[in-house]
């Protein structure tokens, strides 16, 4: 992660008034220690190795004939007692998880609380020991000493910060206190921690790369696991944002049936009704005499099985009504709409302008400040007053003098307005239809349909 106003300031501990915890505060006698003798911190938050980035460190090793810092380790004899004590009072579903690691370790081994990159780029280097302080005095903090060299060299990714903060919570410090070790802002081990919310299988997505403000988009918009799960799937597999991921979950798309299911699709037959008046029964109470038999129609208990299917098989009276495209395109512009406004006012004016300059010089009617208000009030976070009649409503937001909000809510007017207009039966669509869907696109990632590209002209 590279350091930035809301991430690590990369000066752990630079305040004269907060010693760091991992400040060496005792005179420890630097000793070489075989590398084979170190082992990794279990608490060490990073997951992945990047290959490249201990070779880049290999290299500086080599030229400059060892490390600049000196590792910090402690004894695996002291470091077991004291966990496996913690660990048995606050989460003993861990102590497996630390048996698995150091459990079988000699005792007279090492963990390596800090410089574990350090130990495999000398193992790399050529080097068979490791400059080390033995400091046992740092084994309470051991969950979070492996955030500043990670933070300072090989940068982690989002996942693995939230759980280097997180363990540090685990251990009792306050994020004020995390805060102020690290030198990171609160806010943003707030809102890393929230990441470990996410599904596992989206939480390797943004180790993977998937951008955090994406995952916080899911995060804020839907509340439960399988929700989010559903969102993901739908990004990976349509290409689309993490807000219109979350407003198809929360409003997905009525079923429709294909034009090859509506022509295949049995349909039960239809009985026909007939009148009869009451001198003229019907045919089960025909006489039996008297009639013509090559004219008689037999009942259906008197055809065979293949002579009722034939009856029943009328292809134009047996086929479903076909999907209406136009509005399957009309559903999937509203759920865009909707995303659009749960992300708020595009930082782009000019894009607005060129939505709001027609639904003005149009005069938006009262059916599309109708649609406005709903989508504004029944969005997953309701947008501006409490009010349940529109022209109440807008009467609110024009008074309140808030600017940001007048321009939310006068961007959702010019969305109904020119969705209205789009959906217009028998009218040939324009450039403001295609600035429309334009806006759309630029905003939300939306893909027209076919028959919108039909409208659009192939455009």
């Amino acid at each position: 992660m590279a350091a930035g106003a809301s991430g690590p300031t990369m000066t752990f501990g630079r305040k004269k008034k907060t010693r760091s915890i991992w400040d060496d505060p005792d005179a420890v006698e630097v000793v070489e220690i075989p590398l084979e003798q170190l082992h990794p911190n279990p608490f060490n938050p990073r997951l992945v190795y990047r290959d490249e980035d201990i070779d880049d460190l290999t290299e500086s090793i080599k030229a400059e004939g060892g490390v600049l810092q000196d590792l910090s380790v402690a004894e695996v004899e002291g470091f077991l007692e004291y966990w496996r004590g913690r660990l048995a009072e606050t989460q003993p579903e861990k102590l497996d998880e630390l048996e698995d690691k150091l459990g079988s370790v000699p005792a007279g081994d090492y963990v390596t609380l800090i410089g574990h990159n350090r130990a495999i780029s000398l193992a790399r280097a050529g080097h068979v020991t490791a400059p080390c302080k033995i400091t046992n005095s740092k084994i309470p903090r051991a969950r979070l000493l492996g955030l500043p060299e990670n933070m300072r060299r090989i940068p982690l990714n989002p996942i693995e910060e939230a759980l280097g903060f997180q363990g540090a919570l685990d251990d009792g410090m306050l994020q004020a206190e995390v805060a102020a070790q690290t030198g990171c802002k609160q806010p943003h081990i707030s809102r890393r921690i929230k990441l470990l919310k996410l599904p596992t299988e989206v939480q390797k997505a943004v180790m993977d790369g998937l951008a955090v403000s994406e995952a916080e988009i899911l995060l804020d918009r839907l509340t439960t696991q399988e929700q989010l799960l559903q969102a993901w799937l739908v990004m990976k597999e349509e290409g689309i944002k993490a807000a219109f991921a979350a407003a198809r979950v929360l409003s997905p798309p009525a079923p429709t049936t294909s034009k090859t299911e509506a022509k295949t699709k049995p349909t039960p037959p239809v009985p026909q009704q007939q009148k009869h008046s009451p001198d003229d029964p019907g045919p089960e109470e025909a006489p039996a005499t008297g009639a013509n038999p090559q004219e008689a129609k037999p009942s259906s208990s008197e055809l065979g099985a293949s002579d009722q299917q034939t009856e029943r098989t009328n292809p134009e009276e047996q086929r479903e009504p076909e999907p209406d495209p136009s509005a399957e395109a009309a559903q999937l512009r509203v759920q865009a709409c909707r995303t659009v406004l749960e992300l708020g006012v595009p930082s782009n004016p000019r894009e607005t302008l060129r939505l709001l300059a027609p639904a003005l010089l149009a005069a938006p009617s009262k059916t599309a400040r109708e649609t406005a208000h709903e989508w504004l009030r029944s969005s997953t976070k309701p947008i501006g007053p409490d009010a349940a009649k529109p022209d109440k409503y807008f009467a609110e937001v024009s008074a309140s003098g808030d600017a940001k909000l007048t321009a939310h809510v006068a961007l959702a007017v010019a969305l109904a307005v020119a969705e209205h207009r789009a959906s217009v039966a028998g009218r040939s669509w324009d450039a403001q239809d295609r600035d429309y869907l334009a806006h759309l696109k630029s905003a939300v990632n939306y893909q027209p349909t076919e028959w919108e590209q039909d409208r659009l002209g192939g455009k």
